[in-house]
């Protein structure tokens, strides 16, 4: 592993809770308070909020299909050259994924999905879902209090009532990790439920499966969930510095952080 250096002589802005990097190399991310920039190569950022009501709060930016997406506080927007379209989800949206040929999106009020032009709902209605996980046999959606699964052989669901709500998904072949709004990670504990590891002095912010493994943002680095003997770990991948959230091109990891901008190192 390479070392890690600045993408720019970033001066402003140094805050981003969310980053895209595009085919074209170009980044897309979101500012706390700010908005959403887009830097391509060697430029400086630039503001990208074109369309955006005022007072939008970026909740996660998210490419699909070749389109960038924002899911905000005033629901969710698609960008079209320049300017955020909105769709009409008409909640607040947490997650957007297209998965079995629709479009769905995690709100405020439930599971939606795209058919044609409208949505609809489709699971957990005046419920908050942050976030979601298609596999091949299961879909899991992280909820405002715990985890639900469904059973696409069986057609049933399950639900893990936690008592907090689990903001981000992400799995390995052997297990499923979340992260929840109290810091902490919860993994299946392959007795048909959930345990809650909380790391001493470690505030987690998000988990993400990216080549088979699972990274954890967390304030104090990035981490990559392993084991050492049967015991779960974490091995610091970019220690010292807060991220956010992560994003590849290649071999080429991008990382928000929230005091050093966007950072780049090569896997």
């Amino acid at each position: 592993m390479l070392p890690d250096f600045y993408i720019n002589r970033q001066k402003f802005p140094l805050h981003f809770s969310s980053v895209i990097v595009r085919s074209d190399r170009s980044l897309v991310a979101a500012s706390p308070g700010q908005g959403i920039f887009l830097k391509c190569g060697n430029e400086v950022w630039r503001l990208l909020s074109d369309g955006l009501p005022e007072g939008t709060a970026v909740n996660r930016l998210q490419m699909s299909g070749g389109v960038t997406y924002a899911c905000t506080n005033k629901g969710l927007f698609r960008l079209k050259t320049t300017e955020w379209q909105v769709e009409e989800v008409g909640h607040p949206c947490y997650q957007y994924k297209e998965e079995w040929g629709y479009g769905f999106a995690a709100t405020q009020s439930g599971l939606y999905y795209k058919s044609g032009d409208n949505w609809k709902e489709s699971a957990y209605k005046n419920t908050i879902v942050y976030d979601f996980l298609f596999t091949p046999h299961y879909l899991y959606i992280g909820l405002d209090h715990g985890i639900s699964m469904y059973d696409r052989i069986t057609d049933r669901w399950a639900a893990f009532e936690l008592g907090f709500g689990v903001t981000a998904l992400a799995a390995t072949k052997d297990n499923l990790f979340g992260s929840t709004v109290k810091g902490e990670l919860v993994v299946s504990n392959g007795q048909g439920g959930f345990s809650t590891i909380q790391f001493p002095d470690i505030f987690i912010f998000s988990v993400i499966s990216k080549h088979a493994r699972v990274y954890v943002c967390t304030d104090k680095g990035l981490y990559r969930i392993g084991k050492l003997g049967d015991r779960l770990t974490l091995f610091s991948v970019k220690p010292g510095v807060p991220v956010t959230d992560i994003d590849w091109l290649g071999t080429e990891l991008y990382m928000a952080t929230l005091s050093k901008g966007v950072q780049m190192m090569l896997t």
